[in-house]
């Protein structure tokens, strides 16, 4: 499979993942504020988001390695790259900032699974989802993606 290809899913991906984070956090946002259970849906919810976000993760970092404009930024050594903005944003801010948003995610999971509270299971989610989803907006490269393209 191609670096072009491989691209594509991680866009297309990216629709999933977003839905899938929205669903998880208004899940949330409903069982907190009309104190409900922490139950199945919300398991489920947060499943799917978790596996959404490894599969980004690891698309990400397999088109990092492959990708001949980060390879090119790359030989160019950092003090080239630093200096200019998109080529910064694709070796360094883009990946390092997703990686951090992907952590904030496991965390919300793996803290609202520690939680003995339904409430407390509710904000651990919210809270860490939902600043993992801003993160990872932040660093969607809204303007340049072939699949908005057309679309201003």
């Amino acid at each position: 499979m191609g670096y072009s290809t491989l691209l594509l899913i991680h866009s297309w991906l990216r629709w999933a993942f977003l839905f899938a984070a929205l669903y998880a956090i208004i899940r949330s946002l409903n069982g907190k504020i009309n104190n409900k259970p922490f139950g199945k849906e919300e398991n489920t919810a947060a499943k799917i988001l978790i596996a959404l976000t490894h599969t980004m993760l690891l698309l990400g970092l397999i088109l990092w390695f492959i990708s001949p404009n980060v390879q090119q930024a790359l030989s160019q050594g950092a003090s080239v790259f630093m200096k200019d903005s998109v080529k910064r944003a694709l070796v360094i801010e883009h990946p390092l900032t997703n990686i951090i948003a992907v952590v904030l995610i496991q965390l919300g999971r793996i803290k609202s699974k520690k939680a003995y509270e339904d409430s407390s299971k509710h904000m651990r989610s919210l809270v860490y989802y939902g600043l993992g989803l801003l993160l990872i907006l932040s660093r969607i490269p809204w303007g340049t993606s072939p699949m908005l393209r057309g679309m201003e």
